[in-house]
């Protein structure tokens, strides 16, 4: 069976798309994948460290602001598209699986031009407009809550499955703090606003830093981001001068994030839909603060979601402050709320996610290739 999977810019669209070709390629070695891209994306580094055929193509936005930037948008899409055309006819694939961002939307529509069957991953519960627009000829959407399948034109065509994330690291709560050279009594607050940081959050925790240095039986793993790292240790040095390590770490960016969910009793930080799904692998509670800056607002409709399941309490970021600083401060000691938020985040994960999903498109799959509407079968030799 040959696949292209397409899926790009961020993590969030790049990481599904890998444990999707992980999971099929252990259950079928002999298949063919080809993973299409744009140059600029996220993707370009990560899919060649995978050993994973990659091609790049042409791919923007086309809802920027001004009429140059619309017109530079469309100009993409349809160089971008003429590219996909041609990838695809030489590749020749039995399905195509899009799983976000700009670069599916011109090799969703070239599938479509080719009949070749779509497969559409949405990792929010509010999906993006390019899987909006996609779904509609899609022959299968998965998507990872109930609530997701009211957005989609076919919901017979939707199934429900919880993205798919790495197993949890095997270590306990003790063995990972230990790894991380911190005090495995403290009650630890993991904070992070992503790679590139959020300059909210790190405000806010600049305010609150001072409440758990002086209390002895707290704990904080705090990523400020690369770009903010500088200016934030500027400030702590002169502030506290050295921190105790056993207890209390500012970093840029996790590199062993593994280990700081294990290790942690509560996240805070954005609502991005896989960092969701890694804090409800590793069951940790969580305090969702939705960027205000990213489209359609997705990330509020994930912290909802996550808040009506009692896994997470959302806070908008223009409510950090004094009240909201008591509301994490008491939520991180309360060993009993936090148990009930841990389990509830554990029912919302499933390890066999990536395994379901290749199972429901294999099985598109066989059907395709035993079907006759599948045009490009023709000549296949």
């Amino acid at each position: 069976m040959r696949i292209v999977l397409a899926g790009g810019g961020s993590g969030g669209h790049v990481y599904p798309a890998l444990a999707i070709y992980q999971a099929m390629k252990e259950a079928d070695p002999a298949l063919e994948v080809l993973y299409v891209g744009t140059r600029h994306g996220l993707e370009a580094r990560l899919v060649p460290a995978h050993q994973l055929p990659f091609r790049a193509i042409h791919a923007q936005g086309m809802l920027g602001k001004g009429w140059k930037r619309q017109a530079a948008g469309m100009t993409s899409v349809l160089w971008g598209g003429c590219e996909a055309l041609a990838l695809l006819r030489q590749f020749r694939p039995d399905l195509v699986i899009g799983t976000g961002g700009y670069v599916t939307g011109p090799v969703g529509m070239a599938a479509l031009v080719l009949r070749i069957r779509l497969v559409i991953q949405e990792q929010n519960v509010w999906p993006g407009l390019t899987n909006r627009l996609l779904s509609r000829f899609a022959a299968l959407v998965m998507v990872p809550f109930e609530e997701s399948r009211a957005h989609f034109a076919h919901p017979r065509r939707v199934k429900v499955i919880a993205n798919p994330v790495p197993p949890p690291i095997p270590q306990t709560r003790e063995e990972a703090r230990r790894s991380l050279g911190l005090d495995p009594g403290v009650r630890l607050l993991m904070v992070t606003g992503g790679s590139q940081g959020a300059g909210g959050i790190n405000d806010w925790m600049l305010d609150l830093l001072p409440r758990i240095v002086g209390e002895p039986g707290l704990g904080l793993l705090w990523a400020t981001g690369r770009r903010y790292y500088p200016a934030v240790a500027e400030r702590l040095a002169k502030t506290y001068g050295t921190l105790d390590r056993r207890r209390i770490r500012v970093e840029a960016y996790f590199d062993t994030i593994g280990q700081g969910y294990r290790a942690s009793d509560l996240f805070l930080g954005r609502a991005g839909a896989m960092t969701i799904a890694d804090c409800l692998a590793y069951g940790l509670p969580m305090v969702l603060v939705p960027s205000p800056h990213v489209s359609e607002d997705h990330q509020t409709h994930n912290a909802r979601e996550l808040e009506k399941h009692r896994a997470a309490i959302m806070m908008a970021e223009r409510d950090l402050g004094p009240k909201a600083t008591e509301r994490v401060l008491k939520l991180v000691t309360d060993a009993e709320a936090l148990a009930a938020m841990a389990e509830n985040a554990r029912r919302m994960s499933d390890p066999q996610a990536a395994a379901q999903m290749a199972g429901f498109i294999f099985e598109l799959g066989r059907r395709t290739r035993g079907g006759e509407s599948h045009r490009l079968r023709t000549n296949r030799r």
